[in-house]
């Protein structure tokens, strides 16, 4: 039988075993002890009865010769100490013993009846013995002469009877004490045959549980040294127990190792920075295949040549200063630097080395920062422009605020009101800010657009239209729709949203007294780029205005957070640079698409297309 037992069951079933067959020894002990112990309390009864009956003899016997003294010889008054000890002492210790033969007596179904016969003898004795007395005293001699035989008769008797359990009990004693003998030999005998066949088996099972371990162990053992020396290893171990699961877990542990290494070399040679090592001269000893994309130089061109080489000369001395640092310390070090490519571009790279005494080489990692570089550039740029676009609203708001505050300011009039305009228009750039902050965040992780409605977008466009009309005001500038009717599915909040940044873009940068224009048309789309042939009407939406027009490598950027038109153009006018990227995420949430058309001094035309709702559409 093919039982899959673990490492753990197995010596559970061992230890059952045992403890089985202590058991059974136990058993077997057990039982010669009962009967040890029934021989020696049958032995231990027979001595008390015939103690017991020994007694009960020796009373009566002195009880009758100290009454044939009295009568013969002390005469002694019944109440003198000396007629106490030589008879009646006796004659009182008769019915005690009598009371204890008895007990002893209770279980024996054979003897019961005698020793209640020579209780009632005994008692009768006892009875004649003061009948004597009786007599004696009023001196009828006749008479006590009668008592007197018949109580030698009824002694008789008692003797026979107490003769006839005494040659019972002693026979049975002669009888139990060499079986009593035996069970002593017997228990200790097989005590001994017990712990010599205890530790027979003992050692047999364990030793054959520890070499099945033991051997397997080996195997185990054995096949890490193969591991370690990259030998094939031993066949897996057919099983199911522990030791086992641990020569498979082992073998698959070797198997994922080689694949590690295999996919440590593809890493090395797929990953994007540069990963080398270079000796104590700094020469390159060998190079991934990332020099290439990173330095624009093949591993081969660059492997015995000096890394120094590559280094921009105004940081020779820097980098070279650095790596000896490295190797003296034998520390783990990051540092920055240049280097030029193949094609003379010069670019920020993050170099990280270590020093390996064993190796006798330097390994690095080189990493290009040039785009980190840039984005860090850009991210000072935003804080630069975010705390210049909280400031002035708060300074301006506090200022006002001082000065109502002084008195300088009274709200009823014209001044005052100014003041409170401007206090207002302040408050919403400051909350037009933060709102932007905040949905750009939102709208990339998908967490903005939350309703879907049948809208029509000529009310998308006139609500567009009324929330900049004071902005268009401020900056002289007409805002006109030629909105035609077409029914969209979209949030029209978030909508809304969208074609507000653009006519404020569009505001900002147009000229006082131009115009913006909105227009809406519903046009065709590629119906091979779409899901559904059915839905490839498409309505598209622009935002017209006569400004400054955008350069062509500008107008790609613009869309990116926090872009912006040229800080020297005195018409930048203020913001995060998140309006157009917070369109353009929820343009492309409504499965759309956002662009812009730009010459510069000629305008700029954003538009986005949308998906027109289909008739069976309802919300």
């Amino acid at each position: 039988m093919n039982w899959k037992l673990t490492l753990r069951q197995k010596g559970l079933l061992v230890v059952a075993f045992l403890l089985g067959f202590e058991l059974l020894l136990l058993a077997g002990l057990s039982a010669l002890l009962h009967d040890a112990q029934m021989q020696i309390d049958r032995q231990q009864k027979n001595q008390a009865v015939i103690s017991s009956l020994q007694r009960l003899s020796t009373l009566r016997e002195r009880a009758t010769n100290g009454l044939m003294v009295q009568i013969q010889f002390f005469k002694d008054p019944p109440d003198s100490p000396h007629y106490y000890e030589t008879f009646l002492k006796y004659v009182e210790g008769v019915p005690k013993e009598l009371e204890t033969m008895k007990s002893l007596l209770k279980d024996d179904p054979v003897n019961k009846f005698k020793g209640e016969e020579l209780d009632r003898i005994c008692r009768l004795g006892i009875e004649a013995i003061k009948e004597e007395r009786r007599l004696y005293s009023y001196k009828q001699s006749l008479q006590e002469k009668a008592v007197i035989a018949r109580l030698c008769n009824v002694m008789f008797h008692a003797a026979r009877l107490s003769e006839s359990l005494l040659d019972y009990y002693t026979k049975i004693e002669q009888e139990v004490s060499p079986m009593e003998e035996k069970a002593r030999a017997n228990v200790e005998n097989f005590l001994w045959a017990m712990i010599a066949v205890n530790i027979v088996i003992a050692i047999a099972v364990g030793q054959f549980f520890v070499r099945r371990i033991t051997s397997r162990l080996s195997i185990v053992t054995e096949n890490s040294l193969k591991l370690a020396d990259g030998r094939p290893l031993s066949e897996p171990m057919s099983g199911y127990d522990e030791i086992v699961q641990l020569d498979n877990v082992f073998h698959r542990m070797a198997e994922k190792l080689a694949e590690s290494a295999r996919k440590e070399r593809a890493i090395i040679e797929h990953a994007v920075d540069v990963i080398c090592s270079v000796d104590a001269n700094l020469n390159f000893l060998a190079v991934n295949p990332a020099s290439e994309t990173v330095l624009g130089h093949k591993p081969d061109e660059l492997i015995g040549t000096s890394c120094m080489d590559l280094v921009v000369p105004d940081e020779i001395e820097k980098v070279g200063a650095r790596f000896k640092s490295i190797i003296k310390d034998q520390e783990v070090a990051d540092f920055e630097t240049q280097l030029k490519q193949k094609s003379g571009n010069v670019i920020d790279v993050l170099w990280s080395s270590q020093w390996s005494p064993e190796e006798n080489a330097l390994f690095c990692v080189v990493h290009n920062i040039s785009g980190s570089k840039e984005i860090e550039r850009m991210k000072q740029e935003f804080v630069s422009m975010v705390s210049h676009d909280l400031r002035t609203p708060l300074s301006a708001i506090q200022g006002s605020i001082e000065l109502f505050k002084e008195g300088m300011y009274d709200s009823n009039e014209e001044s005052g009101k100014s003041a409170l305009q401007k206090m207002y228009l302040s408050t919403n750039r400051l909350l037009a800010l933060v709102n932007d902050l905040l949905d750009i965040e939102k709208l990339e992780a998908g967490k903005l657009i939350k309703d879907l409605r049948r809208t029509d977008v000529r009310d998308v466009v006139r609500k567009s239209i009324g929330s900049v009309a004071g902005f268009a005001e401020v900056h002289e500038v007409e805002v006109i729709s030629e909105a035609g009717e077409a029914i969209i599915m979209a949030d029209e909040d978030r909508l809304v949203q969208a074609v507000v940044n653009l006519l404020s873009n569009a505001i900002k940068f147009s000229p006082t007294g131009s115009r913006v224009i909105v227009e809406t048309e519903v046009v065709h789309g590629d119906a091979e780029s779409e899901q559904n042939e059915t839905r490839n009407e498409l309505l598209e939406l622009r935002v017209v205005d006569e400004g400054r027009g955008i350069a062509e490598d500008k107008a790609k950027k613009l869309f990116q957070r926090y872009s912006q038109a040229e800080k020297s153009d005195g018409k930048r006018g203020v913001g995060t640079g998140l309006g157009l990227a917070i369109s353009k995420a929820i343009i492309e949430a409504h499965n759309g698409t956002i662009g812009v058309r730009s010459k510069v001094d000629q305008g700029s035309t954003f538009w986005f297309r949308i998906p027109v709702a289909l008739s069976s559409n309802c919300h």
